[in-house]
């Protein structure tokens, strides 16, 4: 047998052989996640994210010395000030803040318990003081978003 016979055969034979695996393989369907839930981005948006971006009592949460990247010195939650308007940002923001939510359990969130007034503050001291109180705005608000996820 020639040098190309036999090339053309081995080729012949990977051919069929890919035509007969891919033939064989089931079908598969895109199924949707039913029950998995999620925290609406929207939502966050347009509730919890200006509270970053607010005055409250004199501070702000996206402020360079507290929670803003660059710079922050607040922990692990890092967010980007006046994300508004900058999908990239907004969406490193809710990251960021979907992180320190407890859907199973709002009311459980570090997002809220940490910045809470008084003996609510059970996940440690959070060295920007005491930011909202239990029910006013800000904290329902963020308790709001986490307790209404979506359905993908």
């Amino acid at each position: 047998m020639s040098y190309q016979a036999l090339h053309r055969t081995i080729v012949l034979f990977f051919t069929v052989c890919s035509l007969a695996v891919v033939a064989s393989c089931k079908q598969v369907e895109n199924t949707t996640n039913a029950g998995v839930q999620t925290l609406s981005q929207s939502l966050f948006e347009s509730t919890v994210n200006p509270i970053f971006d607010a005055d409250i009592g004199g501070r702000t949460c996206a402020s360079s010395g507290c929670h803003a990247t660059p710079g922050g010195s607040g922990g692990s939650f890092i967010i980007f000030p006046n994300a508004a308007g900058d999908p990239v940002k907004m969406a490193g923001n809710f990251a960021s803040a979907s992180g320190f939510a407890n859907i199973s359990d709002p009311a459980q969130s570090k997002l809220i318990l940490e910045p809470l007034t008084g003996i609510f503050s059970t996940v440690g001291s959070h060295a920007g003081g005491d930011i909202f109180t239990n029910g006013d705005a800000n904290y329902n608000a963020i308790v709001n978003w986490i307790s209404n996820p979506v359905t993908p």
